[in-house]
Formats: structure tokens, sequence, C-alpha cells
């Protein structure tokens, strides 16, 4: 643990959040009026592409929408989401399954899906906004496999006297068959390059990255390992974004590696399995530790780094 990120430093500003209710349970987050996330919970997705919780559409402080949803080529990724590609023999990504370099992907009838199960806590204001809920993962014949305790915070911190927004995810997975569950990605399978598992960012069509920051690392290729990723990109509207992405400190589990595509699409995954699979112990927890900034302009690397 790095003191000066003990428990994630805060910077905190003025505005105000309200979380609002809407249709099948999902939720909205508003700053000072204007929507700034939507927590879907997978209500009209189909088997094939794993229904499951998301955020989307998730937008910068001044309305930019960063992420996207369902896209033709991956009907799969739905926004800002956690999930992992091989369950146990269960497929809780969505799409085909990858089976070896030789078969490639595979759709077969084993794909899972996520289940909300509940709002355990919710709270907003001027201080930011806090929602905790509790997540079941079932497999393709309805078996329950693990239980996930998910905990989303939102605040507003001022980089170069220009709202971000930062937001905290951390988890925690807990068996639910009694035994060990296996995690594992296409990389155990012998996919390059396919470590994909964990938290994702799917952006919106259209954007592009300008420019890529590590911790003194190059992550212009995907798989780069660093605690932090930060994005200068530009969106389809020509609008300037910037992105701060970080694995948290203790707990969080397996590797610091990041997954990204910027042709021809663009996404971002912590990749905690980017090349081992991870267990949830049959009595233990595996915990996941998350943050991501979001922010209208290009903003100093740096500057966002320090609060990372």
């Amino acid at each position: 643990m790095h003191p000066a990120r003990r428990g994630w430093r805060r910077v905190v500003a003025e505005p105000r959040f309200t979380i609002t209710d809407h249709a099948h349970d999902e939720r909205g987050l508003l700053l000072d009026g204007s929507p700034v996330a939507h927590f879907g919970l997978g209500h009209g997705i189909g088997p094939i592409d794993t229904p499951k919780p998301f955020i989307h559409p998730l937008r910068t402080p001044a309305g930019v929408t960063v992420t996207g949803f369902a896209p033709e080529d991956h009907t799969w990724h739905h926004g800002l989401s956690f999930a992992f590609p091989r369950v146990d023999a269960h497929n809780l990504w969505g799409g085909g399954t990858y089976f070896s370099p030789e078969q490639g992907y595979i759709v077969v009838e084993d794909q899972g899906r996520i289940d909300h199960q509940e709002w355990t806590s919710e709270a907003s204001g001027d201080a930011g906004a806090t929602l905790r809920e509790s997540v079941r993962w079932v497999g393709h014949e309805g078996q329950p496999l693990l239980d996930e305790r998910r905990s989303w915070s939102f605040v507003v911190a001022q980089l170069e006297g220009i709202p971000a927004l930062l937001i905290d995810f951390a988890t925690t997975l807990t068996s639910a068959t009694g035994s060990d569950v296996a995690l594992q990605t296409p990389a155990q399978r012998g996919r390059p390059d396919g470590g994909y598992g964990g938290l994702w960012l799917r952006l919106a069509e259209g954007f592009a990255a300008a420019a890529i920051d590590g911790d003194g690392v190059d992550l212009s290729e995907s798989g780069g390992e660093s605690r932090t990723m930060i994005v200068h990109g530009v969106t389809a509207a020509g609008d300037e974004v910037t992105l701060g992405l970080a694995f948290g400190d203790q707990p969080t589990v397996g590797h610091h590696r990041w997954l990204h595509r910027f042709e021809p699409f663009s996404a971002i995954g912590w990749a905690h399995a980017y090349v081992d699979g991870l267990t949830v112990p049959a009595r233990g927890e595996l915990a996941f530790q998350h943050r991501l900034v979001i922010a209208d302009g290009h903003l100093d690397p740096g500057a966002v780094r320090a609060i990372l």
C-alpha cells in the first residue's frame, strides 16, 4: 500500500449528485440536474450476449457520452461492466466461447447471466454518491456460481480548474457452489492478447485515442503493465476527453495489465487475468478495486495521475 493513496485520496468539489429511480429497478445519476450515468441491469439482453448489470450512458461533467452499448461488432459489450469470459464451464462474457487458436470462437450453449439482486444502500448529495448492490452469477442451467458485493462511488475533483468525474468501483466475489470457482480468459487457451476479463469499458462509436500515458511505461501496445493508464481521446463529434484509469492497491488481485483496442473499435479492460487465470476459493473471497476519472478536454497526465 502506498501511504499517499491509502483509502484513495479524494478531492471533492461542490456540485450535487442525485440518484433517480427508473423502471426495472434501474438507477440514474444526475450531476447538478444533468444525467452522468445510468445503471442498467440487463433487461432485454438476449442470452448469447450475457445479460448483466452495466453503466451506459456514462458522460463527462459537460455531458459528452464516452460509452458505447451493444455495437454491431460486439453486441455483448455493454458500456462499463464487470464480467469474465469463463466461470468454471460457463461463458459469462457473451458472444462465442474461445476454444483454441485452431478453433477460435464458437457459439455454444454455455452462456450464463449476471443477475442484480438488490440495491443494498444508496446515498447522494453534495459530498458525492454511493450505490451498493448484491449480484449473483448464474450458469447456463441456472445454477448459482458466484455471489458478488459491488460498490460504486462518485465524486467531482477539480483538475486544472476543470471538473472531473471520479468513479471508484470495488467488488468482492465469493463462491456460491461450495467449491473453488475458476475465472479464465481466452489467454489461458492460447489466444494472444486475449486476457480480457474484469472491468471493461466499451467506448463510444468513433472514439479515438490521441495519446496514451502509463507510469513511465509505454502502453501504446495492448498488454502493458502499469498501475495507471491515461488516455487523451477524441469522440466522433470532435469532443476532447481525458480518461484516467487505475488499479487499486490492496486488496486488488491478479495482474495490473491494460488490454485495449483502438482499431477497429475502442475499448479498455482492467486485465486481472491477462496471463494466468484466477480462482475464487470455496471459503474466502477475491476482491478487486478500480478507479476511473472522466473529464472534458485534454488534461495534464501528471495532474490526473495525482488523483488516481
